[in-house]
């Protein structure tokens, strides 16, 4: 991976995070696919198979709740000819709802993206909470 590479991703995930959290869907739109084979598989359980059913959820977030608050720690990217990467993470989400009421989920992310043209692009993603009560 070219320190460019990696520079480049760094960015990418700052300005996905700050477009998640100022709940600005259309520049968060910016960081995916939107093609019919985008794939999300959520914590809750939740699979969007396809772009369009990612960005109904996404967008009802956006307009629905208060505040949304994605945190992304400890980064690693494995990059292969600077084209294809896949991204692992730590991750929390705070979501509050009009009433004040506060959730947060937090784990691990996997993000698979590919350079497209000049542009990066999340092709598919999955979240998965953390274990909790000692469970394995």
């Amino acid at each position: 991976m070219s320190l460019e590479s990696q520079k480049e991703l760094d960015d990418f995930f700052r300005s996905m995070r700050q477009a998640c959290n100022s709940r600005d869907i259309k520049s968060y739109r910016s960081h995916f696919w939107t093609d019919k084979r985008f794939l999300h598989f959520d914590a809750a359980g939740r699979t969007d198979e396809g772009w369009g059913a990612y960005e109904e959820a996404t967008d009802q977030d956006f307009r629905y709740l208060d505040t949304i608050r994605m945190d992304l720690r400890d980064l690693k990217y494995q990059v292969f000819e600077d084209r294809f990467a896949v991204v692992g993470a730590e991750y929390s989400m705070t979501q509050v709802d009009p009433e004040g009421r506060e959730v947060t989920h937090d784990g691990r992310v996997s993000f698979t993206v590919v350079r497209m043209r000049e542009d990066w692009k999340i092709v598919a993603q999955h979240f998965s909470s953390r274990a909790t009560n000692g469970a394995v």
